[in-house]
């Protein structure tokens, strides 16, 4: 049995490194392109970074133009994560493989929320824009579609992952089914609902940016429009904005979760 469970990681092993390979070759690297390619990357990179006082006051007069449109951005994510994490919240209890409800039931769920999680963000922004029209209601109803998947998955695996020992101590002095939840199960998953729904707010920052290319406003949109008439300052302005925002929404992340950790 030991002869066929070594053979049977060796033969796993061998085809994840063939499968490494040939995904390396098949990338086609035009080797003799490269080098200029590489440069003119660092060219294009370049001319999106202010190097004067005069590209540094165009970017204190683009201030007036992108701050509207980093609201619609931070709005949609917010909106989005709130409306995504409250509707999900009790799916995942009809998701959890656990005794409660029956099993067919969660793995008819479960499937749901896989074949939904395979859909890009953006296609379900096109559905919605092409639905209710545009602006960032469709991007908020987008992302927060997207956020309810994902977060539906990830606290039924939190539920499925709790410790029966205190649930089965809050049964054992009396407490009925809703103290049991409260005092029994929440305490557990309750740091795990946080960290990732502060996560996915993270993501859901980067994915407003998304549906805004396609239609919802926000600075996707300026974003666009920016790359469109090769204006990189503008360009790299924006850019340097999503980093500083994302940055700044994980500090606060930290701290959140060090407070309830």
């Amino acid at each position: 049995m030991k002869i066929i469970a070594m053979l049977s990681r060796l033969v796993g092993f061998l085809a994840l490194a063939a499968l490494i390979v040939w995904s390396f070759v098949g990338m086609e690297i035009d080797r003799a392109h490269l080098p200029t390619g590489v440069a003119a990357g660092f060219s294009f990179v370049g001319r999106m970074i202010p190097h004067g006082k005069a590209d540094f006051r165009y970017d204190l007069s683009l201030r007036d133009q992108i701050m509207q449109p980093l609201l619609d951005t931070i709005q949609m994510a917010v909106v989005g994560t709130v409306a995504g994490a409250i509707m999900a919240f009790p799916m995942s209890f009809f998701a959890a493989r656990t005794s409660v409800f029956p099993r067919s039931l969660s793995a008819a769920i479960k499937s749901y929320l896989n074949v939904s999680r395979a859909i890009p963000t953006i296609v379900y922004a096109l559905i919605i824009l092409s639905a209710i029209g545009l602006g960032k209601t469709a991007g908020s109803i987008a992302i927060g579609y997207v956020t309810f998947i994902s977060l539906s998955k990830l606290y039924a695996e939190a539920l499925e992952s709790v410790s029966q020992g205190p649930i089965d101590a809050v049964r054992a002095s009396g407490g009925n089914s809703v103290q049991v939840f409260v005092y029994g199960m929440m305490p557990q998953v309750f740091p795990h609902y946080l960290a990732t729904s502060l996560y996915s707010f993270e993501y859901n920052l980067k994915d407003s940016f998304i549906v805004g290319i396609v239609g919802a406003g926000g600075l996707g949109a300026q974003l666009l429009d920016s790359i469109h008439e090769f204006k990189l300052l503008d360009t790299g302005v924006i850019i340097a904005l999503l980093i500083v925002l994302v940055n700044v929404v994980d500090y606060c992340s930290y701290r959140v979760r060090a407070v309830f950790s």
